[in-house]
């Protein structure tokens, strides 16, 4: 019994073979570097979110006082709080 394969398998067939023999060639193993502390740089500038830490200081400030705020209004509205004026 003899099997004939067509043109076009034959190159499919050639193409998965050539990928295999890529895929058994290791890349070249890369040599680690090592940087003394003094010249190892903070990526970003040591900067979170990419602001100055006075600019973190007055959003997380900002952000406290919305929360006392709105913990505030949902205690009075809920009738938690009477306020007396």
């Amino acid at each position: 019994m003899t099997y004939t394969v067509g043109l076009e398998q034959a190159e499919e067939s050639r193409m998965f073979d050539n990928l295999r023999d890529l895929s058994e060639v290791q890349p070249p193993a890369k040599e680690a570097v090592s940087l003394p502390a003094e010249d190892y740089e903070i990526p970003g500038g040591g900067r979170i979110l990419g602001m100055t830490p006075g600019q973190r200081l007055v959003i997380s400030i900002l952000l406290f006082f919305a929360v006392l705020l709105i913990g505030t209004m949902c205690l009075l509205v809920t009738q938690r709080v009477i306020l007396i004026l």
